[in-house]
C-alpha cells in the first residue's frame, strides 16, 4: 500500500522518474524471483543523482529546528507595495496562530468599577470586565483629575514582574543610587508609576493582569507560565487543558487568551465616555512588550507604541504565554513590531537579549519607515548599562514619545514626579463584597470548551463558500504555502 502510494505521488510530479521506479518496486528479485526483460539492478553508487554527494537539498525542514534563542532577523521588502503585501501575510499569520481567525464575537464586556482610590492629580479605579462570558479581566483604571476630557488612551499590559511589583525598600535605594528609579515612594512600584504618571500627563490608562497575576485567578500561574508537565486526564475530546493535543487542535493558547484580552481592554478604553478613541497609545515591558507588539499587529487602533524589552532578532519571549503553533515561522519579533509601521514607536536595547539592537535589527527598522515615509518615527535608544527594564530612564523616553503623538501638548522634559503609593485595599479588585472568582482544572476546561463551542457555532453560521474561504485563508499559514484551489 505505501509503496503504490508512493509511486502515485511521484507520477504526479515526475512521470519519467516515477515510470522507473515504480519497475523497480515491482522488480521480482525483490520476491526472490528473476527480473524480467529490460529490467536490471542499480547499485546506490550507479543511481542517479540530483546534488553532488554530502549536500541537501535547499530545504528548511533539513535544517536544525529554530527555538527560542534561534536568530529572528527581518529583511525589509524593496517596495512600498511588497511591505504591503507581507505586512498582510503577517497580520494573518498573528490571528490564526492566536486563534482569532475568524475572529470571535466581541461580546458584551459587562464592565464593573468596584472603587476608586484618590490622590491629588490623579484616580485608580479597580476594573473588571468579561473577555469573553465568565472570563474576567481585571486591573486599574489610572485617570487625570481636575480636567475636562476627551483624554486619549493607554493600555499598559505589564510583564513577569506583575501589576502590583514592589521593588522593595533596600533595592529601591541601591536603583535611586545607580540612577535607575528616582523616588522613593513611588519608585518602589514601576508598574503603578507608569500609570499614575500618564493619569497626571492628561492620559486614561488601564494596566490589567496577565493571566494568573494579581486578581486574574481563573487561569492559575502554574499553568499560565510555568507549564512544565503534561496532564493525559486533560487531553481527550470530550475534556482538555491549555498546552494539549486538544488545545494545539484548536489554536488555543495562553498567549492567544492574553492577546483577545488585550484587544478587549482596547475596546474597554475607546468606549469611555472621557476617551477619545483616536489617541490611543500602548506600552509595555518584557511580556508586556510582547502583548504590546501582538495588539499593534491584531488592531489598527493603536496610534503610537513603546513595545520595550522585547524587540530583538534574539531571544523572542521565554514564556509559554510568549508562544503558540505557528506565531514565528519565517518571522520573529522585529518583523512582527514593524507592522504598526508607518506609526510611530520607540523601545530601549539593554543589557539582555536586546543588546544587539543598534546594529541588528533597529536599522531595519529604520529602513522600512524610510521607505515609508515616517523616518526618524522609530526610535531606539541604547541604554545598555541598565539590565532587563521599564525604568524611570526608560519610561521618561515614553512619556516624550507619547506627549507628542498623543498630542498632550506639554513642555518637555516631562519628568516623573512621586506620589503615594497605593494601599492593598485600593489596588485589589476582589475583597468581601466582591469574591474571587473560582479557579482551578474544572475552570480550565470549561473555558477552553466554551470558546471552542462559540468558535464552532460562528463557522456553522457562515454560508458554505464563506466557510471554504476562512479555512483556506487559515490553511495558507499554517501549511506555509498557497493551498490548491479545490
Amino acid at each position: 500500500m505505501r509503496r503504490t502510494l508512493f509511486a502515485f505521488l511521484l507520477a504526479v510530479a515526475l512521470p519519467a522518474a516515477a515510470q522507473h521506479i515504480d519497475s523497480q518496486v515491482r522488480d521480482p528479485l525483490a520476491a526472490g524471483g528473476t527480473p524480467g526483460p529490460g529490467l536490471m539492478r542499480l547499485s546506490a553508487q550507479d543511481a542517479p543523482r540530483v546534488l553532488p554527494p554530502g549536500k541537501l537539498p535547499a530545504d528548511v525542514r533539513l535544517e536544525p529546528p529554530k527555538d527560542l534563542n534561534g536568530y529572528f532577523p527581518f529583511e525589509v521588502p524593496a517596495t512600498h507595495e511588497a511591505w504591503e503585501r507581507r505586512a498582510a501575510e503577517l497580520r494573518m499569520r498573528v490571528r490564526v496562530s492566536c486563534g482569532l481567525w475568524p475572529e470571535p464575537d466581541r461580546t458584551p464586556l459587562k464592565v464593573r468599577i468596584l472603587g476608586k482610590a484618590e490622590r491629588p492629580d490623579f484616580t485608580a479605579e479597580r476594573v473588571v470586565f468579561e473577555s469573553v462570558p465568565g472570563h474576567f479581566v481585571t486591573g486599574l483604571l489610572f485617570r487625570p483629575k481636575g480636567r475636562k476630557g476627551p483624554f486619549p488612551a493607554v493600555l499598559s499590559p505589564h510583564g513577569h514582574e506583575g501589576r502590583l511589583w514592589d521593588y522593595g525598600e533596600a533595592n529601591l535605594r541601591k536603583m535611586i543610587d545607580q540612577g535607575t528609579e528616582r523616588h522613593e515612594k513611588s519608585g518602589r512600584f514601576p508598574q503603578l508609576a507608569r500609570g499614575a504618571t500618564l493619569a497626571r500627563l492628561g492620559c486614561v490608562v488601564l494596566i490589567h493582569d496577565m493571566l494568573g497575576y494579581a486578581d486574574s485567578v481563573q487561569i492559575p500561574g502554574a499553568v499560565a507560565h510555568k507549564f512544565a508537565k503534561q496532564r493525559p486526564e486533560l487531553d481527550t475530546p470530550a475534556k482538555w487543558g491549555f498546552f494539549s493535543t486538544q488545545a494545539e487542535l484548536r489554536l488555543q493558547s495562553i498567549l492567544g487568551v492574553q492577546a483577545w484580552n488585550c484587544l478587549r481592554a482596547l475596546d474597554f478604553l475607546a468606549g469611555l465616555p472621557d476617551v477619545d478613541a483616536t489617541r490611543i497609545g500602548v506600552t509595555g515591558s518584557s511580556g508586556g512588550g510582547t502583548q504590546t507588539i501582538l495588539t499593534c499587529a491584531l488592531d489598527p487602533r493603536p496610534v503610537v507604541a513603546f513595545p520595550q524589552g522585547m524587540v530583538s532578532t534574539s531571544m523572542q519571549g521565554g514564556c509559554t504565554c510568549e508562544n503558540a503553533c505557528g506565531l514565528r515561522i519565517g518571522t520573529g519579533n522585529v518583523e512582527l513590531t514593524a507592522i504598526i509601521a508607518p506609526k510611530p514607536q520607540g523601545m530601549t536595547a539593554a543589557n539582555d537579549w536586546t543588546k544587539e539592537m543598534l546594529t541588528k535589527g533597529f536599522p531595519e527598522l529604520e529602513k522600512l519607515y524610510a521607505m515609508l515615509g515616517a523616518k526618524g518615527d522609530v526610535s531606539c535608544a541604547s541604554h545598555v548599562n541598565f539590565p532587563h527594564n521599564y525604568n524611570s530612564v526608560s519610561r521618561h523616553l515614553m512619556y516624550s514619545l507619547f506627549n507628542k503623538h498623543l498630542k498632550l501638548g506639554l513642555a518637555e522634559p516631562i519628568v516623573e514626579q512621586d506620589f503615594e503609593p497605593l494601599t492593598p485595599a485600593e489596588f485589589t479588585v476582589w475583597d468581601d463584597t466582591h469574591p474571587k472568582p473560582a479557579t482551578g482544572e474544572d475552570v480550565e476546561t470549561a473555558f477552553l470548551k466554551s470558546v471552542a463551542d462559540a468558535s464552532d457555532r460562528q463557522l456553522a453560521a457562515l454560508a458554505p463558500e464563506k466557510r471554504r474561504d476562512v479555512a483556506a485563508a487559515a490553511l495558507d499559514v499554517l501549511i506555509g504555502r498557497r493551498v490548491p484551489p479545490a
